[in-house]
């Protein structure tokens, strides 16, 4: 069994009254783990950073532009039977203002802007409830951030 990096996890939100909301996007069938609800997830390309990735990734899948942009002190870790692998995940938080519209990617079939407690019951997997917990708590004092988020917006290539 292998230990893989190479892919990243970024999860969208935008604050409606002082709360988070999180952007969830519905996997498309005939993809692995479909019809379930996940995060903007991809893979690194050779030669990319992973905030880079992030980033483009984030435009890819939803058409969204983020206005700030954090690395989390979350790594994502789980076990995939499709790989036989261990994967460990950096999870990224890309902020847009309001709820916008999306423009899905061909990965996905839909999208809901969801509370944390929505979000936490639509995600299958705990390390993806674990990442907005952590966003969650680090946006209390928005639009400061505390710990678990810090802001690296600009240090990625558009």
């Amino acid at each position: 069994m292998d230990v893989l990096t190479g892919s990243i996890s970024t999860y969208v939100f935008t604050m409606l009254h002082g709360q988070p909301r999180f952007l969830v996007l519905l996997r498309a069938p005939g993809l692995i783990h479909a019809n379930t609800w996940q995060a903007v997830h991809g893979m690194i390309d050779e030669g990319e950073k992973a905030y880079d990735a992030a980033w483009r990734e984030t435009v890819e899948e939803t058409g969204l532009g983020p206005e700030r942009f954090f690395k989390t002190d979350y790594i994502e870790v789980f076990y995939s039977e499709f790989t036989d692998a261990v994967h460990l995940v950096p999870a990224f938080a890309a902020f847009v203002t309001g709820a916008p519209g999306v423009t899905l990617s061909e990965e996905h079939t839909a999208y809901e802007w969801c509370s944390l407690d929505d979000a936490c019951e639509r995600f299958e997997f705990p390390s993806q409830r674990n990442a907005i917990q952590t966003i969650a708590v680090a946006t209390q004092g928005w639009p400061a951030v505390s710990a678990g988020l810090s802001e690296i917006t600009g240090m990625f290539q558009t």
